[in-house]
């Protein structure tokens, strides 16, 4: 069964779809419709195309006419997936002669069918979404016929259905143009039938004009037969009207008036036209003259595209309901127009003015009034819903008389080299300070002192200046002429952090532009090309840096050789140690260098540096027989030391004159105030670079903490930061202020992570494990709860406050660890004393690293508890018949720890469990022979936790990493995790969290957050 659509000439609602290609086509047609519709309508041949011995000949085949009316009906309701075996694209006409149409199943719907089934329920789509309107419309006979049709708007889904619309479906055959034998067509027979998208637009109006005559109400037709019938001009509106609603077609036998037709035809278009939301706008001109009025014009503006205008000379010049502007709709256009100016005038008053006359196109402004238009007037209107335009030259980004701080003055040829040394011009640019001026713009136009001064002595809102207008701030312009010209000095650190910002903060004036010129400017270009450097100057270095080492060495350089600080912050693995040392062999070696780490990385640092660059003179400053005079330290060594030797050392370390000085784990100083932070600012060098994967664990204090070491002062003082910076951003989430922290710092901050960086590195899967409590830890946990608040449900307040929630939170960790370690029994448990069955966390714990280890898997376990990973190395040894298993901790000796990380890494009889602790081992240790993390206790710092882990998700590991949190079930840790895993992003982006936070919340909250759920009494 095949079907084609057959259009009425003149009315679309008369159109008929003829089915074909079968023997009997009204018997198939009625099948199709389930044998409920009325295929007697007629009869007749359908005039196509069909092949016929190797071309395609015009025939006229048998054919049952349904009207379009009632065959949507059934079309719509046709299954579209019974022919899984067949495309709507197949565009090939039957493929055998006119009686069965080549089908080899002539009962079932061919694609044509399916085609028009398609094609019927989008234009039923349209018809019920009201994109319909009417159209009278004239025929070569000299009548004028009425219909309705539908405002596809373009819709791409017809377009697509046009490109795949089957060759049966169109293959209506058109008269020959020329008057000749319609029977024979060309050679390609495709333009002699309709083509696909002009006739399922066709269609849909068909479908529209049918639907809506068919539901026309009989009180439309009695109004539109009420009146009169002549074919007068004056009653064409009336016929107009009972064509559309009536059975009949033709509106009249004479053509209407023209002007009539062209006003309906406008009138259609605006009714299928895109509608738009419209408001008041109201656009200031520049006057004529000084002394003439500022001209202040009336608009309609759409909202979606503010620079669609309509004048309000044509909004009332308009008679219609809506206004069409291009494809755009506007109703009720006057209404609108009106209703805003009422508007504007109660919230700009100047507009009232225009209210006494009967259709407001314009006013004209006084200068003072233009210049409140343009300041607090105009915010006021764009708050209130109106649209404000003004010229461009007095916009926000021009036309404005401010002060700007000028930072530089002439320019210096100096240059810096990679080993800056004593004298150099890397070092001297960087510590020298440099002159700013003030002076007055406008834009980028400079004033002189005497143009502001004359100016200010004008005190006009709106003047005139170098013929152009320029807005004045009358209340401070007096203040501004004061200040331009006057000079002074910053230092370089500050004024590279006004110039890089590109505002400094002033008293007066608030936020006021910076321009960096002279040496301050080629500075800060040398900074930029920093970032962009590539390819580093390798030598001495014996290593195959990966393409972004290779970049971050290039990077280092680039900076450590103009005299500056950097902070390498690259995610944990990605080998920030490698980096560096590739910096070290690098530099001219004309002074000595000093990494300081933690004591735990020390032998970890020798290995590397002996590793990769072999012709290095590395000098462990650490034990009895360190160096006691800084001429000890030679030219080019390497000396490595630790934090504790920093602080203890300080008199001897800060006297050196050092080439570079690393801080590695530089959150060792986050805390500004701390002995070591300080020694690390004492330091001299020639240049500085701290190395962390966590340069905010807590508060963005310690990122200024670590950058003041890096570059002392670009941040300015500690008060300065926390006012500028730390309060806003924590407290307000003041996105201004992160990204003018993020505008300073960038150039001086490379921070990479590992999934942007390293596709080769598999995945780290995390998982949270919750965990039951016995019935021990369940009476162990309420009394510690209630003990906590036993006396007025109070923890008490100022610092015992503090004292009390830390106490709380330590008890009940241990209670949720095991109970041997709350009841202080973990470090004298007899020998043959269980620890099973006591912790559901230590079972589960078990259960999981039992698995690991049956499988061939080895396993880190984290524990922030000394006697809790002596107790998990007994249990462990014992339940899962290990010879030991090691714990590393913060009295390991460094010798000691060297081993165990050597062993557990290559030897296959080395235990497959290394137990960790989180303080001492979650930096500077590479174990990626590791598969399995078990965080046993939770640090609630998702940094922290993070860079314990990636001790085995880094560089080198081959394998997924399988992460384990344990928690236990309706306690506090359940409500901690699931709080700081909502809140992730916010401590990956900018501030990171810790349990000196919990103090914060009040009793009544703590309380909620410590008690045991109520599910915890079945345990």
């Amino acid at each position: 069964m095949q079907a084609t659509f057959v259009p009425h000439p003149y009315v679309p609602g008369e159109g008929n779809i003829a089915f074909w290609g079968t023997q009997e086509p009204a018997a198939g047609a009625k099948d199709l419709g389930s044998g409920d519709w009325d295929t007697t309508a007629g009869s007749g041949r359908l005039p196509t195309l069909l092949p016929s011995e190797g071309s395609l000949v015009g025939v006229d085949v048998p054919a049952v006419l349904v009207p379009v009316g009632e065959a949507v009906r059934v079309l719509a309701a046709l299954p579209l997936d019974d022919r899984p075996d067949r495309d709507l694209s197949d565009r090939d006409l039957p493929d055998g002669g006119p009686a069965d149409g080549g089908s080899s199943d002539p009962g079932r719907p061919g694609p044509s069918v399916r085609a028009w089934a398609v094609a019927a329920r989008l234009a039923l789509e349209h018809v019920t979404a009201g994109h319909v309107s009417p159209v009278l419309r004239r025929s070569g006979t000299g009548r004028a016929f009425a219909h309705w049709r539908t405002d596809l708007g373009g819709d791409p889904r017809l377009v697509a259905l046009a490109e795949a619309l089957p060759g049966a479906a169109h293959a209506l055959r058109l008269p020959d143009p020329q008057g000749g034998d319609p029977g024979t067509a060309d050679e390609s027979g495709e333009q002699r039938v309709w083509a696909p998208y002009p006739l399922l637009t066709v269609f849909c109006d068909a479908v529209a004009d049918a639907c809506v005559r068919a539901t026309a109400t009989d009180t439309a037709t009695d109004t539109a037969t009420s009146t009169s019938t002549d074919t007068d001009g004056d009653d064409w509106p009336r016929l107009w009207l009972r064509a559309l609603t009536g059975p009949g077609t033709a509106a009249g036998t004479d053509v209407p008036d023209e002007a009539l037709e062209r006003q309906l035809a406008e009138w259609a278009d605006a009714v299928g036209g895109e509608r738009a939301a419209a408001r008041i706008a109201l656009r200031l001109a520049l006057p004529a003259g000084p002394d003439e009025p500022w001209p202040l014009t009336f608009h309609l503006q759409t909202v979606d595209e503010p620079d669609v205008l309509v004048s309000a000379e044509r909004v009332w010049a308009t008679a219609a309901s809506a206004l069409t502007v291009g494809n755009r709709v506007l109703d009720r256009p006057q209404e609108t127009l009106t209703e805003g100016l009422a508007l504007a005038a109660r919230t700009f008053p100047p507009v009232a003015a225009c209210l006494t006359q009967d259709r407001p196109t314009r006013i004209g402004l006084t200068a003072r009034q233009a210049a409140a238009l343009l300041g607090d007037g105009g915010r006021a209107l764009r708050t209130a819903g109106c649209g404000v335009l003004v010229p461009d030259e007095l916009g926000e980004n021009g036309g404005v008389l401010t002060p700007r701080l000028r930072v530089g003055s002439r320019r210096s040829s100096a240059t810096g080299g990679h080993g800056g040394k004593a004298g150099s011009p890397a070092a001297a640019r960087r510590s020298r300070t440099v002159a700013y001026r003030w002076e007055a713009v406008v834009g980028d136009e400079v004033l002189t002192v005497e143009e502001t001064a004359a100016l200010a002595a004008r005190g006009e809102p709106l003047a005139r200046w170098r013929d152009r207008w320029v807005r004045v701030d009358c209340e401070r312009v007096d203040a501004l002429a004061a200040l331009v010209g006057s000079t002074g000095r910053l230092a370089m650190a500050e004024a590279l952090s006004v110039v890089l910002c590109g505002r400094h903060r002033t008293e007066e004036f608030g936020d006021v532009p910076a321009l960096a010129v002279g040496s301050v400017a080629d500075l800060v270009g040398d900074l930029r090309q920093a970032g962009a450097r590539k390819e580093p100057e390798l030598a001495g270095v014996q290593a195959e840096l990966r393409e972004y080492q290779r970049t971050g060495v290039a990077w280092l350089q680039s900076l450590t050789g103009l005299g500056f600080g950097a902070l390498l912050a690259d995610d944990m693995g990605l080998g920030k140690t490698l980096q560096t040392i590739a910096l070290l062999a690098g530099r001219s070696g004309e002074r000595p260098q000093l990494v300081v780490c933690p004591t735990s990385v020390m032998s970890n640092w020798e290995r590397e540096l002996a590793r990769f660059a072999p012709g290095l003179t590395v000098r462990r400053h650490h034990g009895s027989r360190r160096a006691t005079d800084a001429a000890e330290f030679a030219p080019g060594d390497v000396v490595v030391t630790s934090y504790a030797l920093l602080r203890l050392d300080a008199e001897l370390l800060t006297s050196v004159d050092w080439d570079l000085a690393v801080l590695d784990e530089a959150q060792q100083i986050k805390n500004h105030t701390a002995q070591a932070a300080r020694a690390a600012s004492q330091l001299t060098a020639q240049a500085r670079v701290a190395l962390t994967g966590t340069p905010v664990e807590n508060r963005l204090s310690e990122l200024w903490s670590i950058m003041n070491f890096a570059n002392p002062g670009l941040l300015g003082t500690h008060r300065r930061f926390k006012e500028r910076f730390a309060d806003p951003i924590e407290r307000e989430k003041d996105p201004e202020a992160a990204e003018r922290l993020r505008t300073i710092s960038a150039p001086f901050v490379l921070r990479r992570l590992k999934k942007t960086v390293v596709e080769e590195l598999p995945a780290k899967l995390q998982s949270t494990v919750p965990c039951n409590l016995t019935a021990e830890q369940v009476s162990l946990y309420r009394a510690a709860v209630a003990s906590a608040f036993d006396t007025d449900g109070s923890l008490g307040t100022g610092i015992a406050r503090q004292g009390n929630v830390l106490r709380l939170l330590t008890e009940l960790k241990q209670i949720c660890n095991h109970p041997a370690q709350y009841l202080g029994r973990g470090d004298r448990l007899a020998a043959d004393e269980k620890l099973t069955g006591r912790s559901g966390k230590l079972e589960r714990a078990t259960e999981m690293l039992s698995e690991a280890v049956a499988a061939g898997h080895r396993a880190l376990v984290f524990t922030q508890y000394r006697v809790m990973g002596d107790l998990l190395a007994r249990h462990f040894q014992d339940q899962l018949g290990l010879d030991r298993v090691p714990f590393l901790n913060g009295s390991t000796p460094p010798e000691q720890r060297d081993r165990m990380v050597d062993e557990f890494q290559h030897s296959d009889t080395a235990s497959p469990l290394l137990l960790v602790s989180l303080k001492a081992g979650g930096f500077g240790l590479n174990l990626t022979r590791a598969s399995h993390v078990l965080h046993y206790d939770r640090w609630w710092n998702p940094a922290v936790e993070d860079q314990a882990t990636d001790r085995a998700h880094r560089i080198g590991q081959t394998q997924t990493v399988h992460v384990h949190k344990l928690v236990t079930a309706d306690t506090f840790e359940e409500r901690i995790d699931a709080l700081l895993e909502s809140k992730r992003s916010l401590a990956d982006s900018v501030v990171g969290t810790s349990e000196t936070w919990l103090g914060a919340l009040d009793d009544a909250a703590l309380f909620d957050l410590v008690q045991l759920a109520d599910s915890g009494d079945d345990k």
